[in-house]
């Protein structure tokens, strides 16, 4: 039961399921293959107990830490840019377009756009 509660350094783990991911997909497709195609009985056991122990590995990766993914991110003060934001705001631009500019404009993800959003408008009061 350990395996499953280790936290361990996130990028490992995600090669690492990718790595595993991309198996169990190639050895789908070369089952899929063999029961349209070639119909080998030592091909399908095979690709079978592939499937299995890749199954197993993908249950026992330990998870991330959820703490991690979920981390404020520090943002630099741009006071010019927030300004241009809180413009648009003011102009009856939806909270959705304003978060698609600043994803856009700071390459962030969504979560931390929105932050960043709700940020600007808590410091506009």
């Amino acid at each position: 039961m350990r395996v499953f509660f280790n936290k361990i350094d996130s990028k490992k783990t995600s090669r690492y399921q990718t790595k595993l991911y991309f198996g169990f997909t190639i050895v789908i497709i070369l089952n899929v293959i063999n029961s349209w195609f070639l119909d080998w009985f030592w091909l399908y056991v095979t690709t079978s107990s592939a499937l299995m122990i890749l199954v197993i590995l993908l249950l026992t990766t330990p998870k991330r830490d959820s703490k991690e993914e979920w981390k404020q991110l520090e943002i630099e003060k741009d006071e010019a840019f927030e300004n241009k934001v809180n413009l648009m705001l003011m102009n009856g631009r939806s909270d959705v377009q304003a978060i698609k500019y600043i994803r856009k404009e700071k390459n962030l993800g969504l979560l931390h756009a929105k932050q960043y959003l709700d940020r600007i408008k808590e410091s506009k009061k």
